[in-house]
């Protein structure tokens, strides 16, 4: 049986507070993560929220483990930056990164509201806008908000990455990356004519990418612009990365929006692109990607492999060093 891993050895927490109006221990989310010690093993570094807007970049370093971040309300508490890729400005562009271990996350907003505009002669065409990126390993998040348009939402590296009770929303390629990823019981919304929910990039040996569990996938209404003016009809279930990308769809509500193909192409041969037992107008058995591009629906045998032990146990990739099994709520109060 897997062990619940906490990623420390002492019994203590840490509790600070990040107030906007300057009530608590820091204004600035990035304040609160450069305060955070390396290699913290007293318990959990805790950073309470207050309801607010906080705008600014915030990268929590690589060593700086065992953090909780931890809001009242999601609605009400938002982490937003709006830089871009191909803007003046120097360094990381993304919203939010997190290159710690074993971080958490609780009612919070991670947001970047730039759009990607397709039509303005001179403007930035397309451009990544990551609302939050993780590049460490065992990263949680409840009943959280990740917002944006092009690439919300990076899993930058192989870590693992486990999303419960979150709504996660954009169009080009919007929850991408290399991790092995767990989406379960979450809203993905898409905001865009011809928009890609994931562009996996899964690595050779890993066993699997980016997989969503009972999820919801919704959309703007039919007929209704997008932010380009473009009349929004229909979206994809995603399109492949780089190495061996691997996505599942199992047992969730699918809209009528998506394409029947359900999948596309970019730049390279999909390794596994699969649903099983989803529902909804969108849900098709017999989709033309599954002859086109290797997509198809699991077996029984295959769809009972996916469950989140077996998901993020040490045995589904090379990288890992022990099994997490994460929470399927919140083991940490406001």
């Amino acid at each position: 049986m897997l062990a619940l891993f906490t990623g420390c050895a002492g019994t203590k927490d840490t509790v600070k507070y990040l107030a906007a109006d300057g009530s608590g221990d820091y204004t600035t989310l990035q304040e609160a993560f450069d305060a955070v010690p390396e290699h913290f093993r007293d318990g959990k570094w805790i950073i309470k929220v207050k309801p607010g807007e906080y705008y600014g970049q915030a990268v929590l370093d690589k060593g700086k483990d065992n953090v909780v971040l931890l809001g009242e309300d999601a609605a009400t508490t938002v982490i937003w930056h709006d830089d871009f890729a191909g803007s003046e400005t120097k360094g990381p562009k993304q919203a939010v990164i997190i290159n710690a271990d074993d971080f958490t996350a609780a009612g919070i907003t991670f947001r970047n509201p730039h759009q990607n505009i397709r039509e303005i002669p001179g403007e930035n065409k397309h451009s990544q806008a990551t609302a939050l990126m993780v590049s460490g390993d065992r990263a949680a998040f409840y009943a959280c908000r990740m917002i944006g348009n092009q690439d919300t939402f990076w899993g930058r590296g192989t870590g693992r990455i486990y999303c419960r009770d979150c709504y996660v929303e954009g169009n080009v390629d919007y929850i991408y990356g290399a991790s092995t990823w767990v989406l379960d019981r979450c809203e993905i919304f898409s905001n865009q004519q011809d928009s890609y929910i994931t562009a996996a990039s899964t690595m050779p040996g890993q066993k699997f990418g980016i997989t969503f569990l009972d999820c919801t996938l919704t959309n703007r209404a039919d007929g209704t612009p997008d932010h380009d003016g473009v009349p929004f009809h229909n979206y994809y279930l995603g399109r492949p990365w780089h190495n061996e990308p691997r996505v599942a769809f199992i047992r969730c509500e699918e809209p009528e929006a998506i394409y029947p193909a359900g999948w596309t192409f970019m730049s390279c041969e999909p390794m596994l692109f699969a649903e099983y037992k989803c529902t909804g107008p969108g849900a098709a058995q017999d989709r033309l990607a599954q002859r086109e591009m290797g997509g198809r629906q699991l077996t029984d045998e295959e769809a009972a492999q996916y469950t989140v032990a077996n998901i993020f146990a040490a045995s589904s990739f090379t990288e890992y060093a022990e099994d997490w099994l994460p929470a399927d709520h919140c083991p940490y109060k406001y």
